[in-house]
């Protein structure tokens, strides 16, 4: 699956439980056990027994492996924590269990409680814990320990039997539920009749050692099964079921007793009249919550499912679940210390809302729909995809919403399966279900429903919309379709097959299920189908003749037997060359066909010509039954809604199939040869049908159904699969199926000189075979690189994967230019392939020169017969035979087998330098290397440039380039306008830089933060003032120089931008390393020197930033703006120098000052507003603002607007004090810590205005 598509579809949310939940327990930390038939949480995996957070996010420390064998009916929770859990399964996490098991808390099993042979058959349903600690278990269950002991047994707290407990021949049918009763007696209820020779009509009470109790009363008993016991505070005992009886009471599936089981005459037994009752439970309040099957009336009440009652049986009318449960039952219920209930069962829908097996609702019965809810992908079936040649996709459907998003029924997804948030928008879409879509010229689409208006303007089940989404209103349907379209199929000439369960087109009489429009909307009337069809057209094609393929539910057409299939004449008569004689059993949903002319029919039918075909099959053109098709057994369940052919003729089959198709398992989703032989290579696994298939024009495969989970991963109701769909080979001379490009695999029998850019599904190379990618290209591939050849990638070449999954093979060579370097110039490296040496990188490097970074010892020497470490950085110096003083471009050659995957590297303590690089055959992307490892680094990178250009100059350095979320800043000075070491976020193949650790632990690398090209950013990331833009994150930069007219170079960034605050931020403010060994310029926050600077938006020209310095030379220098982006590039910017008491505005040319050596922290701060520095500002702005200082309290008023922000600064610019979170006209500092000194006060209003005031604190 391609995880690319619609990343927001992530598993974090979605439509619950993919089947029954059973059994609810809640823990007291409010954590929540969840038991049942169910195999997956919001796609993933989740074999029958998961444990949830309250806010019903899955419980990652709750660990059980690979879960169940079988389903989990019942779960009790110990005084210590234990959870003994029981059920139809035979092991728990691949070691044997007999239905029953105690886990631990964590999850694990307890191996102190040993059931490996447990019930040996039948299902564990009620489990009961005696004062003693023995547990008793019932079911249907006759054995346990290959003891017989007829669906009830007592296990002592090791796990083994107790055979003490004398049950005699205790149940011949099933026991369903047990309750140990305050007296230490146990009630047990089922489907018996008698209990070890005593009748006892479905309920019967134990004393403690098994033996019949003969004081319980219940008389005649129960007509019929009880399934439910709810023991009141009280002790009267609350029974429910399918009984409509007791002891010759009318009792409609619910009833009280008292605990010597007589009749509670004061519960009122309105009772149910339809279904049963399957769970009880009594709330913190004594209220009576139930749960069944039940959907009609209790008493006179309608209900559903779920009902609350007051204590004395009458429905608690504040109590509003609104629809509850769409369907099926609930089975099981909790409620919280808060009076919010969990409601389980084996519905999909609550309440209208998919909500699958599990809901929540507060005390008053609203739902709680941020619950597992379906907030992402889709919300309801996808039944049409439609894809664009510029890779946008065109979804229909029956959904409302898409992660989230009302979009009716139709919906534009981008390349990366987000919404196309400029398709439609503000309109309301279809109002009913979109069934079929066609694509038309100019880009209009056509399609087709049971929806009758459309942006709320009438439209009759078709319309046809323009790019942008909205009506067309040239297309004239008139009154439209009287029913259902379900096929549309546009012909050469652009009219247009219309197919469905209509009978009337604009009022036309004729129309019989089957009509043909012209390009403008209106019937064409030279098609006449006579009578046409008696039952619904499913699916139409139009063969490359012109002939119409129309399949369905009819079983005549035009009067004459057509099982299911008819071919029809470009005029709309019955092609009678088409014989398919006796034709098909049930309906066929759905038509394909192969290059040769051959048809693929799919459906539910199980014959064809009275010849088993079951469910698909393949027919000549002539109609007749194509024996050559190896459909063997067909599909053992289910059916086949779509087909789709490959360009080489194989064939994906998608449907409501969840069995075998020829006794290989298929999962509504399965690739078939051209043959009919199952495709073992192809393993696609959805969780409920698949509806539509499509390819995209690059040929990765659209999916929609009504599915959530693909492969075991959560995507909801679409998703994109990668995958390969045809071969070319080259053999010297020319491709068998053309240039390789997307979908196809790739084999070269012979070398290739001249590869250029492509993206392709596979590539093999045959041995001794070379082939070379040229410079500046890129070769993407799906899957894997394997053969016994060599792909040698030239310098700034790129080999790119996307999944981390995939493993190769193949060897590359991977050439990697440096800068002109000397011999003593150290270079950073990292490798991109497995198992290189130290000395293959650079062969001709004194032996002591290559260096690794240890992260508490410093720089270290390694061995050149080393590896280098997957994703390690590595210092090696130029080799021996450069000059020391001409540079030379040193070309390295990496061997090995592509790095594909994650990588992980462990860092060193907090605060801690590390080296490491990127380990792959292509760029990554900076920022998302930053953003995965946010909390790990402190979110910066640090690239060695290892020398400025060749100059006379006297003060040439090495120094270190840096790059945050905020940008770069470079090391050289310009040349020419033009910085060429800022990094611009690319980090090239082969390319090594430090971080610094914010945690201990490992950073991580993987295939996301791959990007294709952009492979030439090694060691001089930005050229000619191509700097990152700042399209999708706001962002207003300034980058400044600090130089001299020798060569002493340093270069500092100040950034506005989102999630940026105006104190110290880890992800946006970088420190400077101070690398260079004449200069280090800075900007200041608190004791911080920030080489990078994030501050908070909305920038305000009110804002001034400390700058500062350090120099080991006297003399001049000077500050300039290198370069702006944003609302920056236009905005004035001053320098204010506090030593010599001027103000320059860099703007119009560069600062020029002389200094002395040494450090100055408080001499410069830059400003966008030069009333900001004289002291009118402050009289102006007396009237907004009034502060006061008592003893050590700062006190401010505004007089005219709500304060937002106050930040407090020294006079050098340092911050002292912020805080964001005022919102009130007065606020008060108290015991503001600082000394003597004049401070400036800076506050930003409500109204985006603001003040600023200097005051003298002591």
């Amino acid at each position: 699956m391609d995880i690319t598509f619609n990343t927001f579809d992530d598993g974090t949310k979605g439509d619950g439980f993919d089947s029954a939940v059973r059994t609810l327990l809640l823990q007291p930390n409010n954590n929540l056990i969840v038991g049942g038939d169910f195999s997956s949480l919001n796609g993933v995996p989740s074999p029958s027994l998961i444990r949830l957070k309250p806010d019903g996010t899955i419980d990652e420390s709750f660990t059980v492996g690979s879960g169940f064998s079988g389903k989990v009916y019942t779960a009790y929770l110990q005084l210590d924590g234990k959870i003994i859990v029981g059920g139809g399964f035979t092991s728990y996490n691949a070691v044997n269990s007999g239905r029953l098991i105690r886990l631990n808390a964590d999850g694990s099993r307890d191996s102190t409680f040993d059931t490996s042979v447990g019930a040996g058959s039948g299902i564990i349903y009620s489990i009961a814990e005696q004062p003693d600690g023995k547990i008793i278990i019932v079911g249907s269950f006759t054995k346990y320990n290959n003891v017989t002991v007829n669906r009830i047994a007592r296990i002592l707290p090791n796990g083994s039997l107790d055979r003490t407990f004398a049950t005699g021949t205790g149940s011949s049918t099933n026991i369903t539920n047990v309750r140990i009763l305050s007296n230490g007696k146990i009630l047990i209820t089922g489907n018996f009749i008698s209990f070890n020779g005593t009748l006892s009509n479905r309920i019967i009470r134990l004393n403690s050692d098994g033996s019949v109790d003969n004081s319980f009363n219940i008389g005649s008993g129960f007509n019929d099964d009880v399934n439910a016991i709810a023991v009141q505070r009280d002790g009267k005992i609350l029974l429910g079921g399918n009984f409509t009886v007791y002891n010759e009471n009318t009792a409609n599936r619910i009833i009280r007793i008292y605990e010597d089981g007589s009749l509670d005459q004061s519960f009122q037994r309105l009772g149910f009249n339809n279904g049963s009752v399957q769970i009880i439970k009594e709330d913190l309040l004594g209220n009576i919550m139930v749960g069944g099957s039940f959907s009609s009336r209790y008493g006179s009440d309608d209900v559903n499912r779920t009902v609350l009652l007051n204590t004395d049986g009458t429905i608690k009318s504040d109590f509003d679940l609104g629809a509850g449960p769409g369907s099926a039952s609930v089975f099981a219920l909790a409620e919280d210390q808060e009076g919010s209930w969990f409601i389980g069962g084996s519905f999909a829908v609550f309440d209208g809302q998919n909500q699958g097996g599990l809901a929540k609702t507060d005390s008053n019965g609203e739902q709680d729909t941020g619950y597992l809810s379906a907030a992402v992908g889709f919300d309801n079936s996808v039944l049409k995809i439609l894809p664009l040649a510029n890779l946008k996709t065109m979804v229909f459907g029956n959904f409302s919403k898409f992660n989230n998003l009302l979009v009716n029924r139709i919906a534009r997804l981008l390349e990366d399966g987000s919404l196309d948030l400029d398709f439609n928008a503000g309109k309301s879409g279809a109002d009913k279900l979109i069934k079929a879509a066609v694509l038309q010229e100019g880009e209009k689409i056509v399609f087709g429903g049971n929806f009758t208006k459309y942006n709320d303007a009438a439209s009759n089940r078709i319309a046809r919309i323009l790019p942008n989404g909205t009506l067309d209103n040239t297309f004239n349907i008139g009154s439209g379709f009287n029913g259902q379209v379900y096929a549309l199929a546009v012909q050469s000439d652009n009219k247009i097959i219309a197919a469905g369960n209509f009978t009337r087109f604009n009022n036309d009489l004729s129309a019989a299920r089957i009509v043909r429009l012209l390009p403008d909307g209106s019937r064409d009337v030279t098609f006449n189908v006579g009578t046409g069809a008696d039952a619904i057209i499913e699916d139409v094609l139009i063969q490359p003749d012109g002939k119409i393929l129309a399949a369905g539910r009819f079983t005549t057409f035009n009067g004459q037997s057509y099982p299911h299939l008819v071919r029809l004449n470009e005029d709309g008569s019955i092609d009678l060359s088409f014989n398919i004689g006796a034709g098909f059993d049930k309906h066929i949903y759905t038509l394909a066909m192969q290059s040769d002319g051959k048809i693929i029919a799919g459906g539910t039918f199980l014959t064809f010509k009275e010849s088993s075909q079951k469910r698909i099959t393949r027919l000549n053109p002539n109609g007749s039954l194509d024996d050559s098709f190896s459909a063997g057994t067909g599909f053992s369940n289910g059916d086949v809604r779509c087909i789709l052919v490959q360009p080489d003729d194989k064939l994906l089959i998608g449907g409501a199939f969840s069995g075998t198709y020829k006794n290989s398992k298929a999962l509504r989703l399965i690739r078939l040869l051209k043959t009919g032989d199952f495709d073992n290579s192809f393993d696609a696994r959805l969780n409920k049908n698949l509806l539509t298939l499509n390819f995209t024009s690059d040929y990765r495969l659209l999916i929609g159904g009504d599915f959530n989970s693909v492969n075991g991963v959560s995507k909801h109701r679409a998703a994109r699969l990668k995958l390969c769909v045809d071969t070319t080979i080259w053999d010297g001379v020319s491709w068998t199926k053309g240039y390789p490009s997307s979908g196809k695999e790739v084999f070269f029998k012979e070398s290739y000189p001249n590869l250029i850019s492509a993206n392709i599904c596979s590539c093999t190379i045959e041995s001794a075979k070379t082939v070379t990618l040229l410079s500046g290209n890129t070769l993407g591939i799906e899957f894997s690189y394997s053969g016994l050849g060599t792909l040698v990638l030239e310098d700034t070449a790129s080999l790119y994967q996307s999944d981390d999954s995939v493993v190769n093979t193949g060897i590359i060579n991977l050439f990697r230019k440096t800068k002109p370097i000397l011999r003593y110039d150290y270079t950073f490296w990292s490798s991109p392939v497995d198992n290189q040496k130290l000395i293959d990188v650079s062969p001709n490097t004194l032996f002591d020169k290559y260096l690794s970074f240890d992260t508490a010892a410093g720089w270290k020497e390694e061995s050149r017969l080393n590896n280098m470490m997957l994703g390690k950085g590595y210092a090696i110096r130029g080799p021996q035979e450069f000059s020391i003083t001409s540079r030379a471009v040193y070309e390295a050659v990496f061997k090995g087998i592509p790095n594909n995957g994650k990588v992980e590297i462990e860092l060193g303590e907090t605060d801690s330098f590390s080296l490491v690089g990127n380990p792959y055959p292509s760029a990554i992307d900076a920022t998302a290397f930053l953003k995965k490892n946010n909390l790990k680094t402190k979110g910066a990178l640090y690239f060695w440039t290892h020398h400025t250009p060749v100059t006379n100059f006297e003060y040439n350095s090495d120094d270190y380039a840096a790059y945050n979320l905020v940008g770069g800043v470079g090391t050289e000075a310009s040349s020419y306008g033009v910085n060429e070491t800022i990094p611009d976020g690319k980090i090239a193949s082969g390319q090594s830089f430090f971080v610094t650790s914010n945690a201990s632990g490992t950073i991580e690398f993987n295939d996301s933060m791959r990007i294709l090209g952009n492979n030439n950013a090694f060691f001089k990331p930005s050229k000619a003032g191509n700097f990152p833009s700042s399209n999708k994150i706001e962002k207003h930069r300034l980058w400044l120089n600090f130089e001299n007219s020798k060569g002493a170079y340093k270069q500092i960034l100040i950034g506005y931008m989102d999630e940026a605050t105006n104190a110290y931020d880890l992800n946006y403010d970088a420190e400077s390393l101070d690398g260079n060994q004449f200069v280090d310029f800075y900007s200041l926050i608190d004791d911080k020197k920030l080489v990078i600077q994030g501050r908070a938006l909305p920038f305000s020209e009110s804002d001034f930033v400390a700058l500062g310095y350090s120099s080991t030379i006297a003399g001049e220098f000077s500050i300039a703006i290198d370069h702006a982006d944003g609302d920056l590039s236009t905005q004035t910017v001053y320098l204010d120098d506090k030593t010599e008491n001027i103000v320059h505005n860099l703007l119009e040319s560069n600062y020029k000052f002389t200094t002395t050596a040494g450090t100055f922290l408080n001499r410069f701060v830059i400003r966008y507003n030069i009333e900001t520095l004289g002291a009118d500002q402050f009289k102006n702005q007396e009237s907004l603002l009034c502060v006061s200082v008592k003893g050590k309290n700062i006190i401010l008023n505004s007089t005219k607007d709500v304060m937002k922000e106050v930040s407090i600064f020294d006079v050098s610019g340092k911050m002292l004090f912020n805080n964001k979170t005022i919102n009130n006209t007065e606020y008060q500092i108290v015991n503001f810590k600082s000394s003597d000194q004049i401070l400036l006060i800076n506050v930003v209003f409500d109204s985006g205005k603001s003040a600023a005031q200097k005051i003298v604190f002591h």
